[in-house]
């Protein structure tokens, strides 16, 4: 059992950013989220993770009476349009500004028509949008609806900390009351704040399994099929072999500049509670908060990481690495972490089939369900017609679509089983679709089809939910250790994530934590941590 255990801490934890979409996300640079929310049990978070195909379409949202939209948005048509800016970014797919225009000319003929708002579309490259959208919105720029990144200071918990997100609860009351119903419960927990929402989640099939993507033509020249591949020494023995043969490859690598990455380990066995350092062992004792680096699962875990290290199986370039490995001919396998949908993107930028292995089922946490989150900043200049917007993102199909694929015909076209098929060479094509609202509207990819996925046929109320979903460690008590131990963990983060940091630099790392008010940090989320147990009862 501990084996089964250790291989899902180590592989849930290895991720890219190949589709960005249900993923876990790179890691978070703070050692933990500044935040406190209470909520309820985790059955509660299965019965609201429900298929929302049949969700409000477009028709049931527009109104010509001069008052409201027919779901109860207020609209006031005798005003002139609002004007909202709603930013994105390119996930690894392509655009061009010619396409996105059109696209933008699309979205304002529904905009205009259901909710009397115009929307101007910006879109940034993902390097671009994860340091540039906040500090537009720290400048005052107009930007009235925005999708948080996965990590740095675009994250959820950053923007939250640094005060970039307006409070949602009477704008989702008001303006997006169809939104409000879809995700509340422990969803909308995810991103509420000492009482109050900052943000909306995603909605998506919240499958957090752990996934090794492998080259097949090395695989099965080494002598092995997706099969074979059944525990850590399954793929430890495809490294070897595939090594000896070729030992100018990158056997696996990393495009989030890590392999074991403390918020991806909750596959498993852990809830990092938001944090870089700490954890609770979900499956031992949820009720305890322990040290990450000194659990005996993480050791574990680190001791195989080294192994493949030593042997030069991780790519020696992992640590500055930005792209998809997978698009490098010279790696072999990587990482993923979430649902099967992430699978399919990886193939196109290989260059060449794929093996696919589910090798860990994963826990849902606040963390993972808080990974993704469309939010309305504080440089908004029209909040309840952005509002309105974000509320067309998780009710109307058309809207969803569009955004996320593009113009039918011109940017994407359907195959004969029905699947989505994007054309990268349209102008439009920027692989958006798990970024943004309620992923569940849209069609199914044709590779979805091909494997025979579809997120709304996943019964979410079967996935395994954190007993402490809605939980996160508010770390405002402990703002000066918090800030020392993340410059500590800042310090030796590249070399104990890839392998490279021996016993020795382990415990210095260990050490400088604890001189730094670790055990006053670790003492703070545990009280945190009982308070929020008592008040569930």
């Amino acid at each position: 059992m501990r084996l089964k255990r250790t291989l899902g801490i180590l592989l849930v934890s290895c991720l890219t950013l190949t589709a960005c979409g249900n993923s876990e996300p790179a890691q978070n640079n703070n050692p933990a989220q500044d935040s406190g929310s209470q909520a309820g049990s985790s059955e509660s978070a299965a019965e609201n993770t429900g298929s929302a195909a049949d969700s409000s379409s477009a028709e049931g949202t527009t109104s010509v009476d001069g008052s409201a939209a027919a779901g109860g948005v207020p609209v006031d048509w005798d005003e002139d349009p609002a004007e909202v800016t709603w930013m994105l970014w390119n996930v690894g797919g392509t655009f061009s500004q010619e396409g996105l225009q059109a696209v933008e000319d699309a979205v304002n003929e529904i905009t205009l028509e259901k909710i009397n708002v115009h929307v101007n579309l910006e879109m940034l490259e993902m390097g671009t949008y994860m340091s540039q959208m906040p500090m537009q919105i720290g400048a005052g720029d107009k930007i009235d609806l925005i999708t948080t990144f996965p990590a740095g200071s675009g994250s959820f918990s950053n923007m939250v900390t640094s005060g970039q997100l307006l409070p949602l609860d009477e704008l989702l009351a008001d303006y997006a009351p169809e939104t409000y119903e879809l995700v509340s419960g422990n969803i909308l927990d995810a991103t509420t704040v000492n009482g109050t929402v900052y943000a909306v989640p995603v909605y998506t099939d919240y499958t957090n399994d752990g996934y090794w993507i492998c080259r097949e033509a090395y695989l099965t020249e080494a002598g092995f099929t997706a099969e074979d591949i059944q525990s850590v020494e399954d793929i430890t023995e495809a490294f070897e072999a595939i090594y000896a043969l070729h030992p100018d490859m990158k056997m696996v690598s990393s495009g989030s500049n890590s392999l074991i990455s403390q918020p991806l380990i909750n596959g498993t066995d852990y809830d990092t509670l938001g944090t870089d350092l700490l954890a609770v062992m979900v499956d031992e004792d949820a009720t305890k908060v322990v040290s990450l680096y000194e659990s005996d699962a993480y050791k574990e875990s680190y001791a195989i990481l080294r192994d493949w290290y030593e042997k030069g199986y991780i790519d020696k370039d992992i640590m500055i690495r930005e792209d998809d490995p997978l698009s490098d001919a010279t790696v072999v396998s990587g990482f993923l972490g979430g649902n099967r949908a992430r699978t399919t993107g990886s193939e196109e930028l290989a260059g060449e089939p794929l093996v696919s292995v589910k090798v860990s089922e994963g826990c849902v946490s606040t963390f993972s369900v808080a990974i993704m989150t469309m939010g309305i900043p504080v440089s908004a200049t029209e909040p309840e017609a952005a509002a309105r917007l974000l509320n067309l993102c998780y009710t109307d199909k058309d809207l969803k679509m569009l955004v996320s694929y593009g113009i039918e015909g011109k940017n994407y076209t359907y195959n004969e089983q029905g699947g989505v098929v994007a054309d990268s060479s349209s102008g439009y094509a920027p692989n958006t679709l798990g970024i943004f609202g309620n992923a569940m509207l849209c069609d199914p990819s044709a590779a979805e089809v091909e494997i025979g996925y579809n997120m709304n046929d996943i019964d979410q109320s079967q996935l395994k939910y954190s007993p402490i979903l809605g939980f996160f460690f508010n770390t405002e008590p402990v703002a000066a250790e918090a800030a020392a131990l993340s410059n500590v963990f800042n310090e030796y983060k590249a070399q104990i994530s890839c392998g490279m940091a021996d016993q020795k630099t382990i415990d210095e790392f260990i050490e400088k934590l604890y001189d730094n008010g670790f055990q006053t940090y670790i003492d703070e989320a545990q009280r945190q941590l009982d308070e929020w147990l008592a008040s569930q009862n």
